[in-house]
């Protein structure tokens, strides 16, 4: 009887986490690094880094200068710098985006600006470094 209680009320924890939306309005200005949880809107501007896991949505009046990172990505708005969606991005008619996108699916509306490059199916690589043996190798040849 307490288990399910308990249980009840854990799903229904994580179902109000999920819901929860954070707004960023017309008018609003912010400058620095964004980190979030649930769904982000912006209709405002933001100038620097966006970080998340979850959905992120650039209204039509939203702004954002810098990088932006975030499962599922939708743009009504412009964006300048790279973009990395996990999931999907989505580029809505009348949006403006420049820079570089890395996603696994995007789709593209009629009427929606891009001016950059595109990576398909990214996984974030880290930087590799030959082992010293074999650098020393390549320098030495006779």
């Amino acid at each position: 009887m307490f288990q399910q209680r308990a249980n009840k009320n854990i799903n229904e924890e994580k179902k109000t986490n999920l819901e929860v939306l954070t707004f960023l309005g017309i008018g609003t200005e912010f400058k620095g690094k964004v980190v979030f949880q649930g769904t982000l809107r912006i209709d405002g501007k933001v100038e620097g880094e966006i970080d998340g896991d979850d959905t992120l949505l650039v209204g039509e009046s939203g702004v954002v200068n810098g990088s932006i990172k975030a499962g599922n990505i939708q743009i009504s708005g412009k964006v300048k710098g790279d973009i990395r969606a996990s999931e999907k991005l989505t580029l809505k008619k009348g949006c403006e985006v420049r820079g570089t996108i890395f996603s696994k699916a995007i789709i593209v509306e009629e009427g929606a600006i891009f001016n950059g490059t595109c990576k398909m199916d990214f996984v974030e690589q880290k930087e590799e470094h030959a082992p010293v043996e074999e650098e020393e190798k390549a320098i030495i040849r006779i």
